[in-house]
C-alpha cells in the first residue's frame, strides 16, 4: 500500500532509511515464530537493525545520528512493523525515547552519555508503580524503585525513569516528570513479560534498589526550564517544549500504523490463491464481500495515516511559528493518535474475521499481527477511549483528564503569563 503524501516531504537520506526499513521487511517475517517463542528479539535481527542505521533515527546528528523528521520517524518505523511487531516496537520505543532524552537533558549530560563506543539506545517508563527516592548530595537516591513495562530493555543501554512516584502523581492532579538517566547496568530488569502480544518486546519491569542517579542525569519539568514561545529557539532546539507531545507521536502510533498496512498487504496477497471453506468459491478476490472488506480495511488504515499526517503538521505548524497550542488544538493531536489506532486495529479485526479457522494458528502471520495491534492499541498514549473522552471534554467546556494534557498545561505558560488554556 503506498504511503500516503510522503514522496514530497521527505529527504534524501530520509528517503534511504525508509528504503533500508523496507529491505529489512522480508528479513524480518522470518524471525516471527522465533521472535515470539523466544520472547524477545534474537541478537543477530537487533545487529541488522542497528547496520541500517535504524536505532539512530532520534538521535542528534551532533552524536552521529540521523536526527530524522517526525514524519520521517513515523513512516521509517511503520514499515519495520509490517516485517515484525515486536521489532517495530522495540525499534520505535528507542528512537522516541533517544529523541525524548535529546530534547530534555542538558548538554553536558548529553556530551557525557555519547561519548561512549556502544550506541546509545534508550528504554523507558513514564510513571512509577513506585519511588522511594531521596534528595541527597550531588543528586537522588532511589532507595526503592519499581517501573513496568520497560520495553526495549532488554537492547537498551540506559533506561529513562519518571522518579516521581505514578500514584502519587494521579492522586494530586500533579503530573509533571522526574526524569532520570540510569545505566541498564544499574538496572534489574525483572523478567516477567508473559504476554499474548508484542512477546519479542521485552517490556519487562525494571527495579532500582538503592541506586545513586547525579544531578546532571534528572530533568525535572518546570515552568523555568521552558524556554518563552515568544522568543524563537534555535534549530532541534524549537521542539523542546512540545517534548511530551511528541513523545505521544514518536512512541506510540508508528508501529501500529505499520502493523496494519502489513495486515492489508498480506491478505491482499493471499486472497487471489485462497478459497472460502464450504463454499463454491476458489478464489476470496472474486467474492463481493471480501472485496468490500478490503476496500473497507484500506480505507481505515488510510484514514488513520490522514489523522496521524494532519497531528504532525499541526505540531509542525506550532513549532515553526513558535506557537503554544490552544486546548482544543492539543486535545485534536492527542485524539488524532488514538483514533489513529483504533482505525488500524479494526482495519485488522475485519481482516482476521474473514480469513478463516487456520489463522488462529501461532505462525500465521496474520494471526501475529492481530495479537501485537490488539496489546499496541492498547497503550496508555494509544487508548481510544481515552482520547476520545479528552475531546469531548474538551470541546464541551470541561478540564481535560488526560496527564499528558495537563503535565503539557502545567509547564508550557510563556513569561507573558499566557496560558494554552483557550480553545
Amino acid at each position: 500500500m503506498a504511503n500516503l503524501s510522503k514522496e514530497h516531504q521527505l529527504t534524501t537520506l530520509e528517503h534511504q532509511l525508509l528504503n533500508n526499513a523496507t529491505e529489512l521487511v522480508p528479513y524480518l517475517q522470518k524471525f516471527g515464530t522465533i521472535i515470539d517463542e523466544e520472547r524477545h528479539i534474537p541478537e543477530e535481527v537487533i545487529q541488522k537493525v542497528s547496520e541500517s542505521g535504524l536505532f539512530k533515527l532520534g538521535t542528534p546528528k551532533k552524536y552521529g545520528g540521523h536526527e530524522v523528521s517526525i514524519r520521517a520517524m513515523v513512516e521509517i518505523i511503520s514499515e519495520v512493523a509490517k516485517g515484525n511487531g515486536s521489532v517495530g516496537w522495540v525499534v520505535q520505543i528507542i528512537n522516541g525515547n533517544n529523541y525524548t532524552a535529546s530534547l530534555s537533558l542538558p548538554s553536558e549530560a548529553l556530551d557525557s552519555l555519547y561519548s561512549q563506543k556502544e550506541e546509545v539506545r534508550f528504554c523507558s517508563v513514564l510513571a512509577a508503580r513506585k519511588a522511594v527516592v531521596k534528595k541527597v548530595d550531588g543528586g537522588y537516591l532511589v532507595e526503592d524503585g519499581f517501573w513496568g513495562f520497560g520495553s526495549g530493555s532488554k537492547h537498551a543501554t540506559h533506561a529513562l525513569l519518571n522518579l516521581n512516584d505514578g500514584k502519587a502523581m494521579q492522586e494530586s492532579g500533579n503530573m509533571k516528570m522526574m526524569l532520570a538517566v540510569v545505566p541498564m547496568s544499574e538496572v534489574t530488569i525483572v523478567d516477567d513479560w508473559y504476554t499474548m502480544s508484542l512477546k519479542g518486546s521485552a517490556s519487562n519491569s525494571l527495579a532500582l534498589k538503592n541506586v545513586f542517579i547525579p544531578d546532571q542525569y534528572v530533568v525535572t519539568q518546570d515552568t523555568e526550564q521552558v524556554t518563552s514561545l515568544t522568543v524563537k529557539l534555535e534549530g532541534r532546539d524549537r521542539y523542546r517544549p512540545y517534548v511530551q507531545l511528541i513523545t505521544s507521536i514518536t512512541t506510540g502510533i508508528s508501529a501500529i500504523l505499520g502493523l496494519a498496512r502489513g495486515a492489508v498487504e498480506y491478505f491482499v496477497e493471499k486472497a487471489p490463491h485462497k478459497g472460502i471453506t464450504m463454499t463454491v468459491h476458489t478464489s476470496q478476490a472474486a467474492v463481493g464481500h471480501i472485496q468490500y472488506k478490503v476496500g473497507l480495511a484500506a480505507m481505515k488504515v488510510e484514514s488513520a495515516h490522514l489523522h496521524i499526517s494532519r497531528a504532525i503538521d499541526n505540531m509542525e505548524e506550532h513549532v515553526q511559528d513558535a506557537e503554544v497550542l490552544s486546548l482544543k488544538k492539543l486535545a485534536q493531536l492527542q485524539t488524532d493518535m488514538t483514533y489513529a489506532a483504533m482505525l488500524c486495529w479494526e482495519a485488522v479485526d475485519l481482516l482476521m474475521a474473514e480469513s478463516g479457522g487456520g489463522v488462529i494458528a501461532d505462525s500465521n502471520r496474520l494471526s501475529q499481527i492481530f495479537r501485537d495491534i490488539r496489546g499496541g492499541s492498547n497503550h496508555a498514549l494509544t487508548t481510544a477511549s481515552t482520547g476520545l473522552e479528552l475531546y469531548g471534554r474538551v470541546l464541551l467546556g470541561l478540564p481535560p483528564q488526560h496527564g499528558m494534557t495537563l503535565a503539557y498545561l502545567s509547564t508550557l505558560k510563556t513569561t507573558s503569563g499566557a496560558e494554552a488554556n483557550h480553545v
